[in-house]
């Protein structure tokens, strides 16, 4: 009779690896958000081993699904934090809010019950995050937020682009929060605002109100550019507004 020994051993260790990768993906994702890696950053990944105390075998998986959300990239045989130039600053605000609006119509037409209450998990999640005051933790639940919404669209292939830009806005957000300048008060207001704007975008997708929540999506856009523009680039209106038009219903 054949042993099934090999066989469990090798289960047993594609587990592990599995679960190893999932731990490098967590902890280098949360110090690249944290800007402890630097951007353009070369990431030693012989010290990534020696610090977790793993194999290689995870730590390369974990840096394929990074470079795959756009935090790493690939230079040569060297593996770099990804930077973000102020030149692409115009590209990703045309890209986010054209993805937002039709990302929130098409959730407000789609969306099922069981989506609905994700997003509104989501909604609550944030609020709760927001009376604590934790900036990385308010970051990651505004993203949860935007995330869930995507998920109702119900269609993947925009799903997958405006996860990538989601990526990049929390990022900038964590830039924002580390700039460190910002008036206590206009922190608040900013806050105060991305929170009655999600309670809105939870609103227009309940009651299925497409061009409602298209227009809270195109403002709530602009309100991040605008953040980004005071913390970052110092000056509102520094970064072009765009004109996209509006979109088509979706069906």
């Amino acid at each position: 009779m054949k042993s099934t020994a090999p066989k469990r051993i090798a289960t047993a260790r594609s587990r592990s690896n599995t679960r190893d990768a999932d731990r490098v993906y967590d902890d280098l994702r949360a110090r690249i958000l944290a800007l402890q890696l630097t951007p353009g950053s070369v990431l030693d990944e012989s010290r990534v081993v020696a610090d977790l105390g793993i194999s290689r075998t995870p730590v390369r998986e974990a840096v394929i699904r990074l470079v795959s959300d756009g935090l790493l990239q690939r230079d040569g045989r060297q593996v770099r934090v990804a930077a973000f130039e102020v030149s692409e600053l115009r590209a990703f605000f045309e890209g986010l809010t054209l993805l937002s609006r039709a990302i929130h119509r098409a959730a407000a037409v789609r969306r099922s019950p069981t989506q609905l209450r994700a997003i509104q998990e989501a909604l609550h999640r944030f609020e709760n995050e927001l009376a604590q005051g934790d900036e990385v933790r308010i970051s990651e639940a505004n993203h949860a937020f935007h995330e869930a919404v995507s998920v109702a669209a119900q269609s993947e292939y925009i799903h997958r682009a405006y996860q990538a830009l989601l990526v990049q806005s929390l990022r900038l957000a964590r830039q924002c929060f580390a700039a460190g300048d910002e008036l206590e008060a206009a922190q608040r207001s900013h806050l105060d605002r991305t929170a009655a704007d999600h309670r809105q975008l939870y609103h227009a997708i309940e009651k299925r109100d497409a061009e409602g929540a298209d227009q809270i999506a195109h403002r709530h856009s602009q309100l991040f550019r605008e953040r980004l523009n005071r913390q970052i680039l110092g000056s509102v209106g520094t970064i072009e507004s765009m004109n996209l038009g509006e979109l088509d219903a979706l069906n």
